[in-house]
């Protein structure tokens, strides 16, 4: 997938090398890879995704990596989901402007 110019692997590892990394997703700018789990539920699958692309774009437009944006990426990623969720219709018409 790209992000802002740049080409990123989207990976889904299994169970057990999710559960080393501690976490559901990932991100990995300089490999250019984000990781998902699988093995949470398909909301959870979704907001994780934006989630971590969030980060990616932070980072390639050089947005610090603190605390403060963990907090802003995991809210922002659920409203986004939250949205695109209950207005289908608004979104099927916005991608095809593009």
């Amino acid at each position: 997938m790209k992000v802002l110019n740049l080409t990123f692997r989207v990976t889904f590892p299994s169970e057990s090398e999710m559960a080393a990394s501690g976490a559901v997703g990932w991100c990995d700018p300089e490999s250019q890879t984000i990781a998902v789990s699988n093995d949470q539920p398909v909301n959870s699958i979704q907001d994780t995704f934006l989630h971590e692309v969030l980060h990616v774009i932070c980072h390639v437009m050089g947005m610090s990596d603190t605390e403060k944006e963990e907090s802003f990426v995991r809210r922002l990623a659920t409203g986004l989901c939250t949205v695109w969720n209950q207005n289908p219709s608004a979104f099927k018409w916005w991608s095809g402007l593009v």
